[in-house]
């Protein structure tokens, strides 16, 4: 029997490698002779360099500049000499701040955006930004001004972009020379710009922002999109997705003629999955919570699909079962296994993860999935 584990990350808890190599551990304690490969994935959020890692031939290279409240910091890409693999939690994420520190109306993209320019200074051709893990709402002005775009007030004052003065830019400069770069934006929510499902109302909460900084954050992404359609053209609210990481994916793609993309869609291509999917018997995926946000663009519900398509029976090993038993959801899987129902509780399932999924894949019933097979 062949068997495939690929998952996602369990947030704030396991990598995916991590997670994939522990119920593989599991399995083959009890299943010695089963053929299994391991497969790590990500949707476009943090962890999405990782994984490309684990697929492609990859080098490190270091880079000097700045966390989100603009302090000096080290942060990296990955390279495979022609395209630069960039995290924008890498020097941009909610990850280097406390949580006294969240703040999307002063925060900034700028320290990603050095890093982009320093790929471009290096000769990439393309550009792959993963956003998530966001703690800024400025729409990527930040990264923009960190490869020659300017800001100017209605005095003629340079600006510095930011969530809460986004409302007071009145000019946008553009470099002479437009950059020599391609650019994909990798993400995994739908959400537009701005209004009542765009960046400041549905994310801006989760970094800190008020009521009322939520209402001149959203103010403020609609005076930059006006402001973009002026200086070029381009209606950046249509963007399906545009509203990911505090409006990256939407600037991006006004000021850089960026492509927003699935972040599924290009791991999976990237690293072959479809081909590992046709060898497998079973697949066994995962993430952190399972609930009904994990069948938009995310890897569990992507998988749902794809194994539909080759009609390859599906588990999920999970550190949370959220669905209901009787969720539609839920019924896509041959069973549904979560650490929730072992562990003491939820500090004992994420301090102890790793034994926790060792231990289930060690206890997964294969004739039982044998038998389920036979109705595909």
């Amino acid at each position: 029997m062949n068997v495939l584990i690929t998952c996602d990350k369990y947030k704030s808890s396991l990598s995916a490698h991590v997670v994939c190599q522990s119920i593989a551990q599991g399995l083959l304690q009890s299943n010695a002779d089963l053929h299994v490969q391991t497969h790590p994935m990500a949707d476009g959020g943090d962890g999405t360099i990782a994984v490309l890692f684990e697929h492609l031939d990859l080098k490190t290279i270091s880079v000097k500049t700045f966390d989100p409240y603009h302090r000096k910091i080290e942060a990296n890409y990955a390279s495979d000499g022609l395209t630069a693999y960039i995290e924008l939690a890498s020097a941009s994420g909610i990850a280097r701040l406390n949580p006294d520190e969240y703040n999307p109306m002063v925060t900034t993209t700028i320290g990603t955006g050095n890093l982009i320019r320093d790929a471009i200074d290096q000769g990439h051709q393309h550009i792959v930004l993963a956003l998530g893990g966001s703690c800024t709402t400025d729409a990527g002005l930040g990264i923009a001004h960190a490869v020659g775009f300017q800001y100017y007030n209605s005095n003629g004052e340079s600006m510095i972009p930011m969530g809460a003065n986004l409302s007071q830019i009145d000019r946008i400069i553009v470099p002479e020379k437009p950059l020599p770069t391609s650019f994909k934006i990798l993400c995994d929510v739908d959400n537009p710009l701005y209004g009542p499902t765009g960046a400041a109302h549905i994310f801006g909460p989760q970094k800190g922002a008020t009521e009322e900084d939520v209402i001149v954050l959203d103010t403020g992404l609609r005076h930059i999109a006006a402001l973009i359609k002026k200086v070029n053209g381009i209606d950046i609210q249509s963007f399906k997705g545009g509203g990911a990481a505090g409006g990256i994916a939407a600037g991006l793609c006004g000021l850089l003629d960026a492509e927003i993309m699935s972040g599924f869609r290009y791991i999976s291509e990237a690293s072959g999955l479809e081909e590992k999917i046709a060898w497998a018997d079973l697949v066994i995926t995962g993430e952190g919570r399972l609930d009904g946000q994990s069948f938009g663009g995310k890897v569990v519900g992507q998988l749902i699909s794809m194994c539909k398509a080759s009609q390859t029976p599906i588990i999920a090993i999970v550190g949370k079962n959220g669905l209901e038993k009787n969720d539609l959801f839920g019924k896509e899987f041959l069973d549904i296994l979560s650490i929730s129902d072992r562990a003491k509780n939820l500090e004992d399932a994420m301090s102890h993860a790793s034994g926790y999924l060792i231990k289930i894949g060690s206890e997964i019933n294969l004739d039982m999935l044998l038998d389920e097979r036979s109705q595909y």
